[in-house]
């Protein structure tokens, strides 16, 4: 008869990294969806306020050219509720999201506003994940760019 004495925390010492690397690659997985979810949630609460702030005349159209001199502010403060979640804040919602990776567009003759966000998402257990020691050229890039567009009708 063989001794198996032991044999039990040998193959957990071995499965024991694999094991935890799965359970933070289903975390970070899930906690980018999670900052996508409130991503998109965001710049559709932003499109809701630029629609109804954009027309700031009895002449239903958008002020051509668009910018905050023609629609008293309306995109610096548009940024603001989508980064800030309110006018004047001074703390982001998302980590590492800042107006200037807002852009708003409009096209007058149409009337409509895009709203394009460019977030880098970062992960939380570093932005990079090595191979075995090799350096920069031995390692993967583990951030990525989260885009979202939000496309609205001045009203």
């Amino acid at each position: 008869m063989i001794n198996q004495k032991g044999v039990a925390a040998v193959e957990f010492t071995i499965m024991l990294p694999m094991l935890l690397i799965l359970v933070f690659a289903t975390g970070e997985i899930g906690r980018a969806l999670f900052q996508y979810s409130h991503l998109t949630r965001m710049v559709r609460d932003a499109g809701r306020y630029i629609s109804t702030t954009a027309i700031q005349n009895t002449t239903e159209n958008l002020p051509d050219p668009f910018n905050d001199a023609s629609c008293k502010n309306c995109i610096s403060n548009t940024k603001d509720i989508l980064v800030y979640g309110y006018v004047g804040g001074t703390s982001a919602l998302l980590d590492g999201l800042s107006p200037s990776d807002v852009t708003i567009t409009a096209l007058p003759a149409t009337e409509r506003i895009t709203i394009t966000v460019e977030y880098d998402w970062q992960p939380l257990f570093g932005e990079r994940l090595s191979h075995f020691s090799l350096g920069e050229k031995g390692s993967s890039d583990m951030s990525f760019n989260m885009s979202v567009s939000y496309t609205v009708r001045a009203i």
